[in-house]
């Protein structure tokens, strides 16, 4: 399969990844032949970009959580920011019992690159940021060596980090332009509402709330609510910091387009040490692919072609499949190039589609 730009689908192309409506359910399953009316449904609903089936590439991203785990978390972070549950300490075993699903599957896997691959409509932010962020709030935490019960507060805490904006306008949330200070103030307020329900309605501990209080916190001093510097955050609170924004970077939002992974790496590594720990970063990087698997690139030598596996112990040197020469000519034969093996060649450019 690769990644193709939604404008440059055609019909007859197959679906390779489902698609999430707004309210986690599968709005369109893979395997399906896409017609002229489903690509103009995926437009309506925001859609950017999809993953088709490609004989070409005979690549297959594999999710390091089962579809069941992630249909189970949307469902209960739909119920959670519905405000479904009059007495919230109805769904905390829920909550309790998918986190450590969640842990145990990635503490099964010996050697994990993260693919971001999910196709998320604009609407369905809230479901695949708070999976996504506790995805890799939960993967830092292994890298740190955190045990299962550390573990189970982190996930928890990053779960329902954002909680707090049940109580914000969404007129607010997803307004495109600038923010009036009155209305900066009141987003910036989610974190202490965040902070009182998790204590208060959901009976959570005092260091899984903490997650949600101090999330925005940075180093410098420069973050919300309290402007705490350094020792004064908890490390899980900083954890999810890095997970949360680099999460928000990649997707894409009412105001604004996403950047590519790399780039978003870039933000992270650059910001260390001012906004970021600059240990969980390190840590961090380790297991995200910067160039995700089915994306087009471009090699120092100008030939193109498609990221097909990422290298585990080298998350910035992936095996690339190449189409076009350097003179821009389709290759006969196309050719695998190993960038861990090969030094001498690396990523230049990141392609939004290629034809191949």
């Amino acid at each position: 399969m690769r990644r193709i730009l939604l404008k440059n689908a055609k019909e007859g192309m197959v679906l390779a990844r489902d698609i999430y409506s707004e309210d986690g359910k599968v709005l369109i399953a893979s395997g399906q032949k896409l017609t002229n009316s489903v690509i103009k449904r995926l437009k309506e609903f925001g859609v950017y970009d999809i993953y088709i089936v490609d004989d070409n590439t005979e690549i297959y991203i594999e999710d390091v959580i089962t579809k069941e785990i992630k249909e189970e978390a949307f469902e209960i972070v739909n119920d959670v920011f519905s405000s479904k549950y009059i007495n919230t300490q109805e769904i905390t075993p829920e909550i309790k019992e998918l986190v450590s699903k969640i842990i145990s599957s990635l503490l099964n896997q010996k050697e994990i690159i993260l693919n971001l691959c999910d196709i998320r409509t604009v609407g369905n932010y809230t479901l695949f940021h708070s999976l996504n962020t506790t995805v890799l709030s939960i993967l830092i935490g292994i890298k740190l060596g955190y045990d299962f019960d550390k573990l189970m507060v982190l996930g928890m805490g990053t779960l329902l980090h954002d909680i707090g904006k049940i109580k914000i306008p969404k007129n607010i949330l997803s307004k495109r332009g600038p923010l009036q200070e009155k209305e900066y103030e009141m987003i910036k307020m989610h974190t202490i509402v965040g902070y009182d329900i998790l204590s208060s309605e959901y009976k959570f501990e005092q260091n899984v709330a903490e997650i949600a209080l101090f999330h925005h916190e940075r180093l410098d001093g420069s973050g919300y609510p309290f402007g705490k510097t350094r020792d004064e955050i908890p490390q899980m609170a900083k954890i999810v910091a890095v997970a949360d924004v680099f999460d928000a970077l990649v997707s894409d939002r009412e105001f604004r387009k996403r950047l590519k992974p790399h780039m978003a790496i870039e933000y992270l590594l650059n910001s260390c040490s001012t906004h970021f720990d600059s240990y969980i970063v390190s840590k961090f990087v380790t297991f995200i692919s910067l160039f995700q698997i089915g994306t087009p690139v471009v090699l120092n030598t100008r030939e193109k072609g498609i990221v097909v596996h990422n290298n585990p112990k080298f998350p910035s040197r992936p095996i690339v499949r190449i189409f076009y020469d350097s003179e821009g000519k389709r290759l006969a034969f196309r050719k695998d190039i190993d960038l861990a093996l090969n030094f001498h060649y690396y990523i230049v450019d990141v392609l939004d589609d290629l034809e191949i």
